[in-house]
């Protein structure tokens, strides 16, 4: 792995390797899973797509990966054929306090809620090997202690007997850097839940349990509990405190009828992404996720021949030549690939991999200009093409058994 002084410093080396375009290629993975590679020429610029596309019997799971790891270091542990980085989780280049666990909003793994949703957002849920995006609004029930409430996540306006706390209610604020352009700043403040003024609530932290549950580890009758010390925080009366937590729907869905879940978004079906929800999700950053600036993108969806596909558009932060692709020109090129049925963006940005193992060749895609931060104290960014940002939930596709 090479090493270099400053940012500019690997730009200036990384450009001329990485600024060009892929031939043309395309190969049978695996039963059912297929890989195509190309450029796509967008007048003065360019990207480079990596399309992986699979069929029944062949399977994809949802993997929510605590702690976090790469796709490259999953696919060589597992030897699943393909694998890519998945949905959202808590990001900061600078914060005192990191949560038990990464995912924000929705997560669920093998069956269990890993993280409860505190907001309406959309989910790529896994069931049976077969992905599909589903609206979860951030409401449902669940029991303490057998006794049974309707919940609603602490950032909605619905009605409900509790409320519910998670990461998502972190607020991250972005700031100018003279090294790298701008960091993620964690606000430390919003970690904890605001302060309880009358007698009627308490909060209860809990953490997961092996079994599926989550166990009561705190209670504080006048708020100002950690969130990220805690899998779920729950607001509710004083009357219905309870030691034992059971989440028993989460908006359309019962947990243990997915294998896997993570919050994504915005789905290929909103009317007009520039002005989704996410764009003003402060657990993602000040900066808008959505703002319609060039980046590398990476995107699911099924078309109308039964067909899923997971579509790679890479860039180059910097580039004035091969940039990535801007919303509107991803949401245009994958509607030119045919009859796009449904649909999602995942977490885009300098996050997106795509890795492909093929008769044990390791082959990874997006993102190879990616740098690893110096540890404090020392100094130097470590080119890490292949590995690139460990990450908390993947994508994984594999043949049938």
């Amino acid at each position: 792995m090479r090493r270099f002084d400053t940012p500019a410093d690997a730009a200036a080396h990384l450009g001329p390797l990485l600024d060009r375009p892929v031939p043309t290629t395309s190969a049978t993975l695996a039963p059912g899973i297929t890989f195509h590679a190309e450029s796509l020429a967008l007048g003065s610029t360019f990207t480079n797509s990596y399309t992986a596309t699979w069929h029944a019997p062949a399977r994809a799971d949802v993997l929510v990966t605590e702690p976090p790891v790469s796709t490259a270091d999953h696919a060589r542990r597992t030897g699943d054929v393909v694998t890519t980085t998945a949905g959202f989780f808590f990001l900061a280049d600078r914060c005192r306090h990191r949560p038990r666990t990464l995912s924000l909003n929705l997560a669920i793994r093998a069956g269990r809620v890993l993280s409860v949703p505190v907001a309406t957002q959309d989910a790529l849920v896994s069931r049976d090997g077969v992905l599909s995006v589903v609206e979860v609004p951030a409401r449902g029930e669940l029991s303490l202690s057998g006794q049974r409430l309707r919940w609603a996540g602490s950032r909605t306006a619905f009605d409900a007997d509790c409320l519910v706390y998670g990461n998502a209610n972190c607020a991250i604020q972005h700031q100018p850097d003279e090294r790298t352009g701008k960091v993620r700043v964690f606000q430390e403040e919003s970690r904890l839940t605001p302060p309880i003024t009358d007698d009627r609530w308490t909060d209860l932290g809990f953490h997961a349990t092996p079994d599926g549950r989550f166990a009561a580890v705190t209670r504080e009758d006048t708020g100002r509990v950690d969130v990220f010390a805690h899998d779920v925080v729950v607001r509710c009366p004083r009357s219905a405190a309870g030691t034992r937590l059971d989440v028993h729907t989460i908006g359309p869905l019962t947990p243990g009828d997915q294998q896997g879940a993570i919050s994504v978004g915005p789905s290929l079906a909103h009317p007009d992404p520039v002005t989704h929800p996410l764009n003003d999700d402060r657990s993602l950053g000040s900066y808008p996720l959505l703002r319609d600036r060039a980046s590398t993108r990476l995107v699911f969806y099924e078309t109308g021949d039964g067909a899923r596909h997971l579509r790679l558009f890479d860039g180059r932060p910097g580039s004035t030549t091969f940039p990535g692709l801007t919303l509107e020109q991803t949401l245009t090129a994958v509607r030119a690939a045919g009859d796009v049925v449904s649909g999602c963006l995942l977490d885009s940005g300098n996050t997106s991999k795509l890795t492909v193992l093929r008769d044990g060749l390791l082959t990874s895609h997006g993102n190879r200009h990616y740098l690893r931060w110096p540890p404090p104290g020392e100094t130097g960014y470590t080119w890490t093409p292949d590995h690139g940002r460990p990450v908390a939930s993947l994508i994984a596709l594999r043949p049938p058994a």
